[in-house]
């Protein structure tokens, strides 16, 4: 059964900071690929929520890379059956 995928503001706003990035020093074929490329991973996250590795720190929650230079953050709650994208951002920049 594939779980609901749902972004929390935070989440948006990084995506949002990714796409300006792209379409500010690459072209229009990059944001689109990072687009298509996001849409892919969310549906296989849909299909298998625990496909990236659980954070130590905080329960049900896992990080990791949604491709080679983007890491994505989601929370798991099975009683909802969802997936909450907690954070998106360029893996080149440094945790707060």
């Amino acid at each position: 059964m594939a779980f609901e995928i749902v972004w929390t503001e935070r989440a948006i706003a990084g995506f949002d900071e990714v796409i300006t990035y792209l379409k500010t020093h690459w072209t229009d074929r990059e944001v689109i690929h990072f687009v298509n490329e996001t849409q892919q991973f969310l549906s296989l996250l849909s299909d298998y929520p625990y496909l990236l590795q659980k954070t130590s720190k905080f329960k049900n929650v896992h990080r990791g890379p949604l491709n080679k230079l983007t890491m994505i953050t989601y929370r798991v709650k099975v009683r909802k059956n969802q997936i909450e994208i907690i954070n998106i951002r360029d893996a080149r920049r440094k945790l707060k």
